[in-house]
């Protein structure tokens, strides 16, 4: 049985971002943000990131927490992204 990555939102620092990816490096992955105005830069544990589960309709979202956003670390994003465990979506 294949399972099927949850889909997320990502925040760096506030901002909602819809384009990353890993780069693979001899010992560390890297994530790269895609910005649309800064272009590409990389992310590391300075950044605040956060995730939002998109499984749930927006009205439940809305009444959780923080709107449903929870922090993550960079090293466990990675991971996630990594194992397919989540993947990016691009509208909620």
């Amino acid at each position: 049985m294949m399972l099927v990555a949850r889909n997320v939102a990502l925040r760096v620092n506030g901002v909602r971002v819809n384009q990353v990816r890993i780069r693979r490096g001899t010992k560390v992955s890297t994530l790269v943000i895609t910005d649309p105005v800064v272009g590409e830069f990389a992310v590391d544990n300075n950044f605040k990131l956060e995730l939002l589960e998109l499984l749930h309709p927006g009205e439940i979202r809305r009444s959780l927490p923080n709107g449903g956003w929870r922090k993550v670390s960079l090293r466990i994003l990675i991971a996630l992204l990594r194992r397919r465990v989540v993947s990016m979506c691009e509208k909620n």
